[in-house]
């Protein structure tokens, strides 16, 4: 996807945008490599104690399937042999260990009729431990039917999830479903619903033992990073939260399934890909922050302008340093008209009073304020009919009056465009230029040449948009990286001793089948603002809407 300028006035398809990369400063790695990961194995599950691991050996490919187990020794993964509940004259898949180790499910072709073949329907099998002595493999008959269950799932309770395959049942390919243990037996399963099956595939499902999230695969989401991905789940008040991806670092372009997770924080994983006739497949492990993606799944939008402007036709917000002023820009649908002005800022926290800030209008198109830390000046963004938007800076008289905005050096200014500033305490500036992002020093009294952001920049995709938390420590920005659904997203990244972190996305409570963008941090840093607006062949379709969202728990989870 190519750079793209002048974002706010792009055209943009819907999404769903549900991408998160779940994991910050962390890298994921091969799974005792040679020893268990050696190309043709998937679904690993390792027991509570973290000294046995089971397995599938896939031999490159599914006509030959067997559950294989490792034990630890010194630190060390043995070289493995057939699990000791295996049948290796069917073929068979997916051993899941219960949370207190006592029971493992997996699934097999198997049957306890005589002379049964190989290509019967996958089966939930459970193998239980009394105290120190493992029992003899059996089928759950209340669970099995005709068709496929796979990747079950015991939580602490007792219950168990699974996936399920059904033409006559369903959302649509494969689903994932739970059978509950009352009173020693297992009932009818019950299919999770929206939004966790849809018309695609899910399945896979790990579940926590106290159930309260669950990880699973899914293939039929636009935001795919290629093939199946990982999505993670909160379970809120009995309902599972939208899915949120488990993003970049986790997800790829094969097929990334068959999730577990060991210790709270590490999650491991499959990824397969065709290789000419063979299957590659490995287990890979990662850290993984649950707090983080929980408090991203708890967070609740809400608008703040509806009374203000009813009309819907302003976007974007920034305060003043004394917390007493906020300003905001009206346009057109179309944005060939953009308008800045002040509201006043209400003990209630309403905004009143708007008032058009009429000496900053110098041309017909006047937008992006930010205002210094200090107070003492703003920059905007203006354009002239015709010609590519540029940043000025209006200034204060003695008197606190706002004076007439002049246009900053040519050292930032170029004949290309540049749009949306911020300003750290410090005066340095971020801004915005052909779909990437600039950083000018602030130095005597005068901003140093800019430099691309680095760690922000992609080659081939757009990022802009760039708010700065109060205290320096976080950055909002846009992009249109690999695995939005099709326009743009918000992403959050981290100060850090070598700059900022690997960006992570904001997910779907904030970014969703509009497009999210403007971003901007509250005085306490505890609240983000941004707009959601819809565009379509470059006009604004139906409302601009500027939200506000408590972020604290967020940042202190990242």
């Amino acid at each position: 996807m190519r750079k793209i300028k002048n974002l706010f006035l792009l055209s943009s398809s819907l999404f769903l945008n549900n991408i998160v990369d779940a994991q910050i400063n962390s890298e994921v790695e091969l799974f005792a490599p040679q020893t268990i990961s050696n190309n043709k194995v998937f679904g690993l599950t390792i027991s509570p104690d973290g000294n046995t691991a089971y397995f599938v050996n896939s031999f490159g490919g599914r006509k030959k399937l067997h559950i294989m187990q490792s034990e630890k020794v010194n630190g060390n993964w043995q070289a493995p042999k057939p699990a000791f509940f295996s049948d290796l004259k069917f073929r068979e898949i997916d051993p899941i260990v219960s949370p207190d180790g006592n029971s493992i499910l997996y699934n097999s072709r198997k049957s306890l009729q005589k002379n049964m073949t190989d290509n019967k329907d996958l089966d939930i099998w459970m193998v239980k431990r009394n105290k120190s002595k493992w029992g003899k493999p059996f089928p759950l008959n209340e669970i099995n039917s005709v068709e496929n269950e796979t990747y079950a799932t015991m939580v602490n309770n007792g219950n168990i999830y699974f996936g399920l395959r059904s033409d006559k049942k369903g959302y649509g390919g494969n689903d994932i479903y739970v059978s509950r243990l009352v009173n020693g037996r297992y009932q009818k399963p019950e299919n999770l619903g929206y939004p966790i099956n849809t018309k695609s595939d899910e399945g896979n499902s790990y579940i926590a033992g106290d159930e309260s999230y669950m990880i699973f695969s899914s293939d039929g989401n636009t935001s795919s990073f290629g093939q199946a991905d990982l999505y993670i789940s909160f379970n809120q008040k009995e309902q599972w939260s939208i899915p949120i991806s488990l993003g970049a670092e986790i997800n790829s372009a094969q097929n990334d399934f068959c999730p577990t997770v060991f210790n709270d924080d590490t999650l491991i994983f499959a990824r397969s890909q065709k290789v000419a006739d063979d299957l590659v497949e490995n287990i890979y492990s990662t850290k993984i922050n649950i707090s983080f993606l929980k408090a991203l799944a708890a967070l609740q939008p809400t608008t703040i302008f509806d009374k203000t402007f009813p009309d819907g036709d302003a976007y974007g917000i920034s305060f003043s340093p004394d917390g007493k002023y906020a300003y905001t820009t009206r346009s057109t649908a179309d944005r060939s008209v953009c308008e800045i002005y002040r509201l006043e800022i209400a003990s209630n926290g309403r905004f009143i009073n708007s008032q058009r800030m009429n000496i900053w209008q110098i041309t017909p198109n006047v937008s992006n304020p930010v205002i210094s830390h200090d107070g003492t000046f703003a920059l905007l963004r203006i354009s002239e009919t015709g010609k590519n938007p540029d940043l000025f800076i209006s200034k204060k008289d003695e008197q606190e009056n706002w004076q007439k905005p002049v246009l900053l050096p040519e050292n930032i200014n170029t004949e290309i465009d540049q749009y949306y500033p911020e300003l750290t305490s410090e005066n340095h500036l971020y801004y915005s230029s052909k779909g990437d992002v600039f950083y000018a020093e602030y130095k005597n009294g005068q901003w140093q040449n800019p430099v691309a952001v680095s760690e922000l920049n992609t080659k081939d995709f757009s990022e802009s948009n760039v708010a700065v938390s109060r205290n320096g420590k976080y950055l909002v920005f846009l992009s249109n990286r690999t695995g939005a659904y099709g326009t743009y997203d918000l992403f959050l990244s981290k100060k850090t001793e070598n700059g900022w972190s690997n960006p992570v996305n904001l997910g779907s409570k904030i970014n969703t089948n509009a497009m999210e963008y403007q971003p901007r941090f509250s005085l306490d840093n505890k609240t983000l603002y941004f707009t959601r607006s819809v565009f379509t062949e470059g006009k604004r379709q139906g409302k601009d809407e500027v939200l506000k969202v408590e972020i604290g728990e967020v940042l202190d989870s990242f």
